[in-house]
Order: structure tokens, then sequence, then C-alpha cells
């Protein structure tokens, strides 16, 4: 899309980009000893507000959220207009709906510490959760109705619906939704890249209910839609032997390196977001449009991703080697 509004945001973001960590800086906290030492050379970066009040590595999530919210916030400023910028936070709207209604129906907390990143309130989501629903946006509704109507049937004594599927249930609403909104707007830059999302977690979900034996029409509930690759194809692969996936237009390569070889779950996620990477390079060639915004704010999401590795990998003892193996092809 061409939008001129937009000229001064992209010249700023373009010279942001010129500040995400670089080579010789993730060298260095790969080679940290600790993640107390990964804290003071990231207190040396542009990570130096997120992580001033963290003085303990163990929660290094809180400075990765702060990063996070900062940007958001500093692009919603930026942005001639917010609803671009408001799309990027709507996951975590559903993410936090995830966690309240696991708690509901399983009795317990869930393990998971919720995102101040989404635009929807804790409270009103709270609310939500107990039946009000004034204040609540309508795609939190309709995942949260989903959910419950599913919930009571198994109340009921029908259906096999339990709490390990809400999340499912909960992505497959947020994913009609993101992509019914870039389609609404015609923006065939975040159209692919919801697709591509789309795939590259149907393939996953392929290979990993594949690898476990399950039977086809467990399948077929757990693959999303609205992926450039549709659910039959999927199925018809089903069958088949491995070598099959040189069918898959536009991910073979993606597949054969990242799982048919070696078979590590792991190695697929890093080929995954070298995917996007490459495809979000397409943004690079817009100068008047909102695609550069949601272009940085995705390589700053990847960039915490690595931070997030490299903590946890300190927090664990792994080895600088295990950690380079996971670098994506921006760090490589």
């Amino acid at each position: 899309m061409t939008d001129t509004r937009y000229a001064y945001a992209v010249a700023r973001v373009r010279a942001l980009e010129n500040y995400l960590l670089d080579m010789p800086t993730v060298a260095r906290l790969i080679a940290a000893e600790d993640g107390t030492r990964v804290l003071s050379i990231l207190r040396n970066t542009e990570y130096a507000d997120a992580f001033n009040m963290i003085e303990n590595s163990f929660d290094f999530e809180d400075g990765l959220s702060n990063e996070l919210d900062k940007t958001l916030s500093f692009l919603e400023v930026l942005s001639p207009e917010k609803y671009y910028i408001h799309l990027l936070r709507i996951p975590h709207d559903f993410y936090n709906l995830k966690i309240l209604l696991e708690t509901k129906y399983s009795g317990e907390p869930v393990d998971e510490p919720f995102s101040k990143l989404g635009l929807a309130s804790l409270e009103n989501l709270q609310l939500m959760i107990k039946g009000k629903w004034r204040d609540a946006p309508e795609y939190l509704k309709e995942a949260s109705m989903q959910v419950i109507m599913k919930m009571e049937k198994v109340g009921e004594g029908s259906g096999s619906y339990n709490i390990f599927q809400i999340s499912q249930t909960i992505d497959k609403v947020m994913w009609k939704y993101l992509i019914s909104e870039a389609k609404k707007n015609k923006n065939t830059f975040l159209i692919t890249y919801y697709q591509k999302q789309i795939d590259l977690i149907n393939i996953h979900t392929f290979i990993r209910l594949t690898h476990a034996q399950v039977e086809a029409g467990y399948l077929q509930q757990m693959l999303f839609d609205d992926g450039s690759i549709g659910k039959d194809f999927f199925l018809k692969l089903f069958s088949k032997s491995w070598n099959i996936f040189s069918e898959i237009k536009g991910y073979q390569d993606l597949v054969m390196d990242g799982w048919a070889e070696e078979r590590l779950f792991w190695k697929y996620e890093v080929v995954s977001d070298n995917h996007i990477l490459d495809y979000l390079k397409q943004a690079n060639l817009v100068f008047f449009g909102p695609e550069p915004l949601i272009r940085y704010y995705l390589l700053k999401e990847m960039e915490t991703n690595l931070l997030r590795i490299i903590f946890v990998a300190k927090l664990n003892h792994l080895s600088e080697d295990k950690i380079r193996m996971r670098l994506r092809a921006n760090y490589v």
C-alpha cells in the first residue's frame, strides 16, 4: 500500500533498525558466564531501560516484556494510524484469555504470567469470564463463547472436548480474526504474513502428530484454516511417505532442512523463523505504508526470542555451541 502519511514514521523506523543487536553484542551475550553477566551486557544496549529494574536473571521475562511494550507504545505514537499496531497487540489478548479460561476449567492456576502487551485490560477479561460482556471486544467474546459452549457440552455428558483443547479453539478464532482484518484492509503484506504463520504451524502440527501416529480425524481437528495450504492437502499427505514433503510448494527446503533429515523440532523452529525473516525483507521496498513499522516490531519480537534462548541456556548451564545452533539467519 502507498500512504504518504507514513513517510516520517518509515524514516524513523529505518534509523532504529541500526540499533538492533549486532553480531558482536550477540557473541558477547552467548559467551557470558551466566545470566547476571547477560543482564550487565544488556544494560549497555538499547535494552537498558527495559532491564534497569531487573536485578535477578530469573526475571528476564519482565525485561523482555518491558522492551516489547516500549516498542509498541513508541510505534503507536509514531504511526499516523494506530490500527496496524493494535493488530500486533491483539494476539496478547487471546493469550491472556487462554490463561483465564484454562484456570477456570482446570480449577488450578496456570503456571504462565499474563501478558501486559494486549489491548484489553485484565480486569475486563476477568469480568468477561464471569459473564459480564459489556466492555469486552467482539473477537474475544467469540473465542470465549466457543470455549464455554464446548465445555458445557462436556458437562452435560456429550463430546470429548477438554481443557487441553482450549488453546487450540482460541487460536483458531485468533487466526480467523487476524486474516479477516488484513483482508478487510486489503493489506497483502499482512495477509501473506498471517498465511505463512498458519502454514508453518500446520506443517509443525502435521509432522508432530504424524510422528506420534495419531488418527487422521484428530489431525484434522488440530489444523488451522485460512493458510495458503488447505487442510485437505495435509490429510492426503497423512497416509503417504515422508518424501512426499517435496509437494509442499514454497516450503520444500524448509521442511527437508528443518525436519525430514534429523527430525529435530527445535531445528524446524529455526528454519521457520528464517523463512519469516526472508519474507519480512519485502517491507524494505515500501516507503509509504505501515509495512516497515510492522516489520520493525516483528524483528524486535524475534530479537527478544533470541535473548530468551540465551537466558534459558545460561540458567540451565547449556554450552555456547548449543546456543549458536539455535541462532536465526540474521545472527549467523
